[in-house]
């Protein structure tokens, strides 16, 4: 019998980052993966990062290889049926994804990304174990929460062997088939359409004129196809399959997938000089009625929600999924927070999940060249019209950058503070902002200085007044028991940013700044820090930041803030 705090059950992308997290942050991990996975099953499936899952990467130490390796799509474009360019549809809204220094798709086809996940992971001395299956799983209700109440049952394939592995909690991240959601009865909840999809990837001629693209090509026979430029020279196309296509072949093999891309991409000719990878699915949206049950078992990822391509929302959304729950999970284990913060998890993802999930329905019927089910507008709009303003307006949303998490009394993560009612408002993201060095004025990132380590962090916005910071404040933070016992344990960061540059912070402040200081970058356009986080220099303020990144809650530069600090995270951590 094996004892382990966490066992997660599917090696994809989402199973890779939770794993990683977890051994990151000290948490003893297992994760397992039924398939041996061929060389072609690699190539495929997701192949975009959007910004916000970028940033999330970033601070988990992975976006400059993804970067070293992807193909940074900053172009997009949109053919109608008579290979005309046209502005504003399609993927337009790629374009406008400002604020971030991700501000351009990443493209790199899942095999790569596992790939660079798992030798990530295997640096904390964790390794895939395959091909392992899980064949049943049971919870003892009389033991106490985060204790051992999982029992595992484990196979492997290769050695015949059945294992019995016992853990605090268990992750399904095993996909659209979960044999967790099986096992424990968790309904999926929703619809499979009677629309299909053909997917093909491979190294293609073709005369159209923006190749290295994201592309739409709007197509009175095969939808609204996707072109879309891949790693290492490749290209995706993607189009919708109706059953009169599907008549006109005994068999759909890779030559039917070949001959249908390229009629759909017509009036453009192409032609495959090598197919790594395709396959043809049905589309639909489906999402488990709970993603977390009898305090121990989560799904994530496509074993909690699944849906079309359409939006290339897919590992996007479950990334989220993995980074929202680590950090909690790790707290939970250190017996630092209280079990009742992993109720959190499915409040803060499921309203995000629920959104996309009605989202990507009328995106599908769109693609497939038909209006939403609920559509109130013109009967006789264009659907690729339409369509373009779909993504259009859902554009903060599909980057990540405009994902937020909601105020509830029942959620001690995200609070409006009692003295600080103006933007940036909690559960909404932090931006990453350009800050300088002191002495050099070298510029660094945010996220770059405040990777994902499980811990909070406070962001001092001085003021440009004199002094800076106001000496009660100061002292409230200095000889605050909580924060101190905070920033002894790790749990807390601080970091106090300046207006003007300076010779030194002290010059500033009169004396030591709260945790690293940097200056505000003047010159990134016009004052980044304050800028982005809307804050006025002559106020200041401070920003609580989650360790996912997102803000925790604002607090003003006045008499009492470090008390305001404290309730906050008093009422997280149960070890103060």
């Amino acid at each position: 019998m094996d004892y382990v705090d966490v066992l997660i059950v599917g090696a994809g992308p989402v199973g890779l980052i939770m794993a990683l997290q977890l051994a990151k942050f000290g948490v003893s991990v297992r994760i397992i993966e039924k398939h041996r996975k061929s060389t072609q099953d690699a190539y495929g499936r997701a192949i975009t990062l959007f910004p916000r899952t970028v940033e999330m990467l970033d601070q988990l130490g992975l976006a400059e290889e993804l970067l070293r390796n992807c193909f940074a799509c900053r172009d997009t474009v949109t053919y109608d049926s008579q290979g005309e360019e046209v502005s504003g549809r399609g993927w337009n809204f790629m374009n406008n994804m400002k604020g971030t220094v991700f501000d351009f798709a990443l493209v790199l086809r899942q095999k790569f990304q596992e790939e660079i996940y798992r030798n990530a992971l295997f640096e904390y001395g964790v390794a895939v174990e395959t091909p392992i299956e899980l064949l049943t799983a049971k919870v003892n209700h009389n033991i106490p929460v985060a204790d051992y109440k999982v029992s595992a049952e484990i196979y492997s394939h290769s050695s015949g062997r059945y294992r019995t592995v016992m853990c605090r909690y268990l992750i399904g991240c095993d996909g659209g088939h979960s044999s967790v959601r099986r096992i424990f009865n968790i309904p999926f909840e929703g619809s499979i359409s009677e629309d299909k999809w053909v997917r093909i990837d491979g190294q293609v001629k073709t005369d159209m004129p923006k190749p290295r693209s994201y592309c739409s090509i709007e197509s009175p026979t095969h939808g609204n196809v996707l072109w879309a430029a891949l790693d290492h020279g490749a290209t995706r196309i993607g189009y919708a399959f109706t059953d009169n296509q599907a008549n006109a072949y005994p068999k759909f093999d890779e030559a039917a997938a070949i001959k249908e891309a390229i009629a759909a991409v017509k009036p453009f000719n192409i032609e495959f000089e090598r197919v790594d990878w395709w396959t043809i699915y049905t589309v639909g949206q489906r999402i488990a009625k709970d993603f977390f049950v009898h305090d121990c078992i989560f799904l994530a990822g496509d074993a909690c929600h699944t849906h079309s391509s359409g939006a290339a929302q897919g590992v996007n959304t479950g990334i989220h999924d993995a980074v929202n729950l680590a950090w909690k999970l790790c707290l939970v284990l250190r017996e630092a927070a209280r079990p009742s913060l992993l109720k959190t998890y499915e409040a803060e993802r499921r309203p995000n999940v629920e959104k996309l999930i009605q989202y990507d329905k009328d995106i599908s019927r769109l693609i497939n060249n038909r209006l939403p089910e609920k559509w109130e507008g013109d009967p006789g709009a264009d659907v690729n019209v339409v369509l373009g303003q779909l993504l259009d307006e859902a554009g903060n949303f599909n980057s990540g950058l405009g994902i937020s998490y909601g105020i509830r009394t029942d959620n001690p993560l995200n609070v409006k503070s009692l003295s600080y009612d103006l933007p940036p408002f909690p559960g909404t993201r932090g931006p990453d902002i350009t800050l300088l060095r002191p002495g050099t004025f070298e510029r660094t990132r945010l996220i770059r200085e405040l990777p994902n380590e499980a811990s909070f962090s406070i962001l001092v916005f001085a003021t440009d007044n004199t002094p800076a910071i106001p000496e009660e404040v100061h002292e409230g933070i200095l000889f605050s028991p909580v924060l101190h016992n905070l920033t002894a344990k790790g749990r807390l960061k601080s970091i106090t940013i300046l207006p003007n540059r300076a010779p030194s912070p002290y010059e500033v402040l009169g004396r030591d700044p709260l945790g690293r200081a940097y200056f505000d970058d003047k010159d990134e356009k016009g004052g980044n820090a304050y800028l982005r986080y809307k804050i006025d220099p002559a106020e200041g303020a401070m920003v609580v930041l989650r360790p996912d990144g997102w803000i925790g809650t604002v607090v003003a530069l006045r008499a009492g803030a470090a008390m305001e600090l404290d309730q906050y995270f008093m009422d997280i951590f149960s070890d103060l």
